[in-house]
């Protein structure tokens, strides 16, 4: 009993530390955020079993600051730690199926993994590299994309081995949808590096991706594409991006109870909690060389929480089938108790009792442990816009300002120097949570 008690403080100190780091995001306070994530890895509040999430976490800090190489630095380290559902360890997948899904560490869910690739391409734009950093992040998310369309094929084969496959299924098998966001990005670094197969690839697969996300019911204007295919690279002086809102979280889904004969179920399921941003648009305003001022409409590349949920319904039967063994068979266990009793020689009042007693017992220790796996990346950005543009030869002063539906600026960003003409391509990265 101490022991559970132990580790449930631990637990409420780790949930703790993650409400107050959510509503120094949620606020702007990023500088916040990043010294509430160093003190909780101080304490120990993350250790080895959390140790990805809170380098997640870190790196989108980092990066939302501008520290670009710290950014770069713990995003490398959480990517080559997580494991992409192929190589959990024995102990982890035997954790998952009888203790809980909280019980095995952290691993990245398929539509944070795309993000880190994503995050890393914007730190290393953000730093000036341009140069082997963003695309080495394009060829690694590329990687990720062809991955996950096989996993999410094949997602069902670990249901189907627990006999339950009819109650789980795909509503589209093998439907990955990449972050149109890192494929722009991909095609725009491909392009500055002179590697002009690899962009009009890059550019077939935004095409895609776009047309995908526009199946969600988000922006069917994909024409920025076309823009994109027809702007020479010589034309790609400064690149801006507009990151706004609060990405997707999770949220718990509490199952029953229910009965199946006198066996009581009880569970809980994670659910994707969208995100989103009080921003419908995004423009850089820009002074020109003549003291004049003019904006640009930058175009919603994409929306974060909507792909990142119609992905994550893609992983969504394995925890379902997962979590229905596992409450079906703790309780059963509670219940035979019960059932041992009454068919033993005790008394009637005794039996009863008995039953009563392992009923309940099966409910409250199903309580205890069949907590929804609610941890996440919940730092990550909602939604995008952006846009390249051809400057005039000179020094430019730009800016990034977040819009509401009826044109209120809602955020504005800092002005940042950018240049026209044969100096290659400088870029303008503004977050806001708003």
């Amino acid at each position: 009993m101490a022991a559970i008690t132990l580790a449930l403080g631990c637990e409420s100190a780790f949930d703790r530390h993650r409400v107050g780091l959510i509503r120094a995001h949620d606020r702007g306070d990023f500088v916040e955020a990043a010294i509430l994530l160093d003190e909780a890895n101080q304490k120990g509040r993350y250790g080895s079993k959390n140790e990805v999430l809170w380098l997640l976490e870190r790196g989108a800090a980092a990066a939302a600051t501008g520290d670009n190489a710290l950014a770069v630095s713990a995003l490398n380290r959480a990517e080559q730690q997580t494991e992409l559902f192929y190589s959990q360890s024995a102990s982890d997948i035997a954790g998952q199926w009888l203790i809980g899904e909280r019980a095995s560490r952290y691993i990245t869910r398929a539509y944070e993994n795309q993000y880190i690739n994503v995050i890393k391409m914007l730190a290393h734009f953000q730093a000036g590299t341009v140069a082997n950093g963003p695309t080495v992040e394009a060829r690694r998310m590329a990687s990720k994309a062809d991955q996950m369309r096989d996993k999410f094929a094949d997602v069902l084969d670990e249901v189907r081995d627990r006999g339950i496959e009819k109650d789980y299924t795909l509503s589209d098998p093998g439907a990955f949808i990449e972050s149109p966001l890192g494929v722009y990005l991909s095609a725009i670094a491909f392009r500055e590096n002179g590697q002009p197969d690899m962009a009009a690839t890059a550019l077939k697969r935004l095409q895609t991706a776009a047309a995908a996300q526009a199946g969600l019911g988000i922006s069917g204007d994909t024409s920025y594409v076309d823009e994109l295919v027809d702007l020479e690279p010589s034309q790609q002086d400064a690149l801006f991006v507009a990151v706004g809102g609060v990405g997707p979280r999770l949220a718990r889904q509490s199952i029953g109870p229910i009965f199946i004969y006198m066996t009581p179920i009880y569970f809980e399921l994670p659910q994707i909690e969208p995100g989103g941003s009080r921003a419908t648009r995004a423009i850089v305003e820009i002074q020109e060389l003549d003291g004049s001022t003019r904006t640009v409409e930058l175009n919603l590349i994409e929306d974060l929480s909507a792909v990142a949920e119609a992905n994550f319904q893609q992983e969504l039967p394995v925890v379902h089938a997962r979590t229905y063994v596992r409450a079906l068979t703790k309780s059963g266990l509670f219940t035979a108790g019960g059932l041992a009793i009454q068919h033993s020689d005790s008394s009637a009042e005794v039996k009863a009792a008995g039953l009563l007693v392992s009923l309940i017992g099966g409910l409250v220790y199903l309580s205890a442990t069949e907590k929804a796996d609610l941890r996440c990346w919940s730092m990550l950005p909602g939604v995008a816009w952006a846009g390249v543009l051809d400057l005039p030869e000179g020094e430019h002063q730009a800016r990034l300002i977040f819009l509401s539906p009826g044109g209120q600026r809602l955020h504005v960003g800092e002005w940042a120097t950018v240049r026209g003409g044969a100096y290659g391509l400088d870029s303008v990265i503004e977050y806001w949570p708003g």
